[in-house]
């Protein structure tokens, strides 16, 4: 499904310079006020809550502008590395269009040879077996809640709520979530790491008790239709009871050293993500923030969070089944290159993903921002006007962006006709 950054009609604002009333300001918006190449602006004097509106609207603006860009460079890099290893010379990036975006000229012409490629060396109806992670963006709730206090003026404001998602503090107390560290008793869920105590799923490790199933590896004891029933070297295919040095795959009944995925009824030290009987610190949330604090506030420092949240590039294997014997070198090439690139445009449509839920709301604050800078001045109307051309600009990257992102997850779906 595409997505699309759209902007609604914006008042015009050269009506808005005229009458404003008060002493004359400098009706222009320079760099060393508001300056979108550098991601920077001089803050207006924060003495009412229409100039704290606009600089809180001015610098969302750029932030989604910085961010878009990185958005947008990090896809165009991304294609240009495979095109470099698949041998594409540069000569064959011609625009098909005029004014057409660098990232859909390299990655249109990537995403082409990739389906060629595919058809070529894979059997009739095969395709490439792409096994990804997904990524995990984080949203700094220290950051809305900063933001949200300068619009408002308020000293403080609430933690915002995390929703969806989950919210992710260091714990040392009760975590009612996955705890990532040591869990001090039963693991509800499935231990990655070492479970030490009795696992009722399957043991990859050291099952010291009894293995209730198929050992794979040396077991002490067997049963006389070939189960183990003993202690087991390897990994124990069935529960084992006693203690389980190793993974547990479902519910260590011990303590959980590494990541407990479900309740931890200990003591969790490390990051909790869920709920934590005593929250500490760094808090950000893996879902979206939210929140509750006048309309414009609400927008700005919500598009601030989502568009800075900081994402992990997935971890991507690929599998595929040679059906050319003259086209393995080049299917090999393909699938290392992928294989070393692909994460960032996956990390890249995360990205989008979170750009596409807080937009809407930023957009439909601009009228009332627009009625903020007239309070203000002259020159907070010019700045937000051009704030609102920088957003225009920015939203025409964003759709080319996401436009690549699906035609390229789709390249590399294609089919194979090798008999």
């Amino acid at each position: 499904m595409q997505r699309r950054l759209l902007l609604a009609p914006i008042l015009p604002f050269s009506l808005l310079l005229l009458d404003c009333g008060g002493p004359v300001e400098d009706p222009t918006c320079g760099v060393t006020t508001f300056n979108p190449a550098t991601g920077t602006f001089r803050a207006f004097p924060a003495s009412n809550e229409n100039a704290r509106k606009v600089n809180a609207f001015l610098q969302a603006t750029l932030d989604l502008n910085t961010n878009i860009n990185q958005i947008h460079d990090g896809v165009l890099d991304a294609c240009r590395a495979i095109g470099n290893d698949l041998g594409i010379p540069a000569s064959e990036y011609t625009p098909t269009t005029m004014g057409e975006p660098p990232v859909v000229t390299v990655c249109g012409r990537v995403g082409r040879e990739i389906q060629t490629i595919i058809q070529m060396a894979l059997p009739r109806d095969a395709r490439l077996e792409v096994v990804a992670t997904a990524p995990r963006c984080n949203v700094n709730l220290d950051l809305v809640a900063q933001c949200a206090a300068q619009c408002t003026g308020q000293a403080t404001v609430e933690v915002p709520r995390c929703q969806p998602g989950d919210l992710v503090v260091m714990c040392s107390a009760m975590c009612s979530g996955r705890c990532q560290g040591m869990c001090g008793a039963a693991c509800t869920g499935s231990c990655t790491g070492t479970c030490m105590g009795g696992c009722m799923g399957t043991c990859s490790g050291t099952c010291s008790g009894t293995c209730n199933g198929t050992c794979v590896g040396t077991c002490s004891a067997m049963d006389g239709s070939g189960r183990c029933t003993g202690t087991c070297m390897g990994t124990c295919m069935g529960s084992c009871t006693g203690s389980c040095a190793g993974s547990c795959s479902a519910n260590c009944m011990g303590g959980c050293m590494g990541t407990c995925t479900a309740g931890c009824s200990g003591t969790c030290t490390g990051e909790c993500r869920g709920g934590c009987s005593a929250m500490g610190s760094p808090i950000r949330c893996e879902g979206r923030a939210d929140i509750n604090v006048e309309a414009q506030c609400d927008a700005a420092c919500e598009a601030r969070a989502n568009v800075t949240a900081t994402c992990t590039d997935p971890m991507v294997t690929i599998y595929a089944r040679v059906g050319s014997p003259g086209m393995t070198a080049r299917l090999n090439t393909l699938v290392t290159s992928l294989q070393t690139n692909y994460p960032r445009i996956l990390t890249a449509a995360a990205r989008i993903e979170r750009l596409t839920m807080t937009v809407p709301a930023f957009v439909q604050s601009l009228d009332g921002v627009a009625r903020a800078a007239v309070n203000v001045g002259v020159q907070a109307v010019a700045c937000t006007a051009q704030a609102v051309a920088v957003s225009a600009a920015a939203a025409s990257k964003f759709n080319a962006t996401v436009n690549v992102s699906v035609m390229f997850s789709a390249s590399i779906t294609a089919t194979g006709t090798a008999q």
